[in-house]
């Protein structure tokens, strides 16, 4: 899927192997997203661009966020 209009996508990247994850659009993003690398096995975790607006939005569990872990 590719739009005329690249430059609003951004590229997440892996954070221990720098591999391309995937693209996105800058508020694609609505809630946590945990992904794993195909290329070296790390968990990598995505969270919105802007924080939820109160308590009652933010995802279950995503204290653990923020960090690549390796299986």
């Amino acid at each position: 899927m590719h739009s005329s209009n690249d430059s609003a996508c951004i590229s997440n990247k892996c954070a221990a192997c720098r591999a391309l994850l995937f693209k996105s659009a800058v508020d694609a993003i609505a809630g946590t997203i945990e992904i794993k690398c195909r290329r070296c096995g790390s968990f990598n975790c995505f969270r919105p661009m802007s924080p939820p607006r109160s308590p009652a939005e933010r995802p279950f569990g995503a204290e653990h966020c923020g960090s690549t872990y390796r299986t």
